[in-house]
């Protein structure tokens, strides 16, 4: 099965943090006062087996359509921050806020006088409501990079940063962005595997650019010589270096930083004849990092916890686990995850029944044994993480709708939260969500002559 397929995204979280606003999507937003189109809308029903479909969400407002790519370059982009008493929009043609109240527009950020289009941007605002952008500049690279706060949509601070070597001015062939939103600091990678020369760490309230971290003199489990940095990760409140020492024998180096302060944490090196080769980081509280097909976890000293091997091995002996990229999240002491299952990759124990449901399990964080397994219908989204930690999901259902429900984190028991209509007109199934204490915001592409998007708010429960 490819990554990526069946709909079904997750998004990686530091312990006990809220997500906000996740997923790629299409977006926009209304008034209260606009009624919804006749036959915009399905009424509920019952599920493909026969279960009666919870209560529909109520609607609060609805935004009027708005022009945004829902395909191709910029599609991927678009953001939502709600930050009370504010909700922004962010996607390829500009930055909105509206009021989380009625959906009334409330400003549009006005770019620098040099700045192109948005092309990546954070997936959250800090707890002040300070938001990251990064506009193309006037050569054409992702590299004009704006924070503002969300409240009145000013501007606090813009810095172009150095481009890439090589980097593509085609914004379909550019190498992908990412941009972290901390509180006192923001992180952004320009090239997408990690490279050093394009990780930025800039202070939040001034702009100004900062060191990349490194391990104190005498530092335990760091290189007693100099250092080659080979590449830069972040994830939440945590920075993964990885190094090489230049001594003899060379060796790889994994360290570990808090993002905001710089603070060096741990260090791990690798023997004489392992190689740290770091394809990514899952969470970064605890550490969790894919590492040369293992999924490997950290102490807070930086010792190994456990490594768990996951795909194929030699002799084609199948070891499910977590996917790679962006499928998982920690939340209390589990790694909720989609992985892949036996019966997916080894012919012999094929299951018809398989092909495009979506799995998920729950990782101890402790031992690294799968706790619990889930077999969920095709099209299942994650729309985000609420505030006691449980995923938040919605599948499709009977009758022109999609079912919101949860997961517990601990045991994978599921417990529905309400229904929202599908819109009858819709360019794509894909949609993003975000919420905040009062509000769930759903946000969908729909077909149009111009490529549209749409925000509806909805009640966070059936019955308000």
């Amino acid at each position: 099965m490819a990554e990526g397929e069946g709909r079904f995204w997750l998004v990686v979280a530091p312990v006990g943090v809220v997500l906000l606003a996740l997923l790629t999507v299409w977006v926009v937003v209304f008034s209260r006062e606009e009624a919804a189109e006749p036959g915009d809308v399905a009424s509920p029903g019952t599920s493909e087996v026969g279960v009666p479909v919870p209560g529909e969400l109520a609607e609060l407002w609805a935004a009027p359509r708005v022009a945004a790519p829902v395909r191709g370059p910029g599609a991927e982009l678009i953001r939502l921050w709600p930050h009370d008493p504010t909700v922004a929009l962010v996607t390829a043609t500009g930055v909105h806020g509206y009021q989380t109240v009625d959906g009334g527009p409330v400003w549009e950020l006005e770019p620098p006088p040099t700045a192109g289009a948005p092309c990546a941007a954070s997936e959250t605002v800090n707890s002040s409501g300070l938001g990251a952008v990064l506009h193309r500049s006037a050569t054409g690279g992702c590299t004009l990079l704006v924070v503002l706060e969300v409240t009145e949509g000013e501007p606090l601070w813009w810095r172009e940063l150095p481009a890439p070597e090589g980097e593509p001015a085609d914004p379909a062939e550019a190498a992908g962005a990412v941009v972290a939103m901390g509180e006192t600091t923001v992180s952004v990678s320009l090239e997408a595997e990690g490279e050093p020369a394009a990780f930025h760490r800039l202070a939040t309230e001034t702009g100004e650019e900062l060191p990349l971290p490194s391990p104190p003199d005498g530092a335990e489990g760091s290189c007693t010589e100099s250092r080659l940095p080979r590449s830069v990760h972040q994830d939440g409140n945590r920075i993964v270096v990885r190094s090489r020492c230049l001594g003899e024998p060379p060796r790889d180096e994994v360290s570990v930083y808090h993002a905001d302060t710089g603070e060096w944490e741990w260090s791990n090196q690798a023997t004489e004849a392992e190689r740290f080769e770091v394809e990514g980081v899952l969470a970064g509280d605890p550490v969790l990092l894919l590492r040369a097909g293992e999924l490997v976890a950290y102490a807070e000293t930086g010792q190994v916890l456990w490594r768990h091997p996951i795909g194929v091995a030699d002799g084609d002996e199948v070891r499910p686990g977590p996917l790679p990229g962006a499928h998982s999240v920690v939340t209390g002491d589990v790694l909720f995850t989609r992985y892949v299952p036996v019966s997916m990759v080894d012919p012999d124990e094929a299951n018809p029944a398989d092909e495009g449901a979506v799995h998920v399990a729950g990782y101890g964080l402790a031992e690294g044994e799968i706790r619990w397994t889930a077999e969920l219908p095709a099209g299942t989204q994650l729309l985000g993480v609420d505030e006691a930690g449980g995923p938040l999901l919605a599948e499709p259902a009977d009758g022109g709708v999609q079912r919101v429900f949860a997961l517990d984190w601990a045991t994978g028991e599921r417990s529905d939260v309400g229904t929202v209509p599908f819109s009858s007109d819709l360019a794509d199934d894909r949609q993003i969500a975000a919420f905040d204490e009062h509000q769930l915001y759903l946000l969908t592409a729909l077909a149009a002559e111009t490529p549209t998007v749409r925000l509806h708010a909805y009640e966070r429960s059936a019955g308000g």
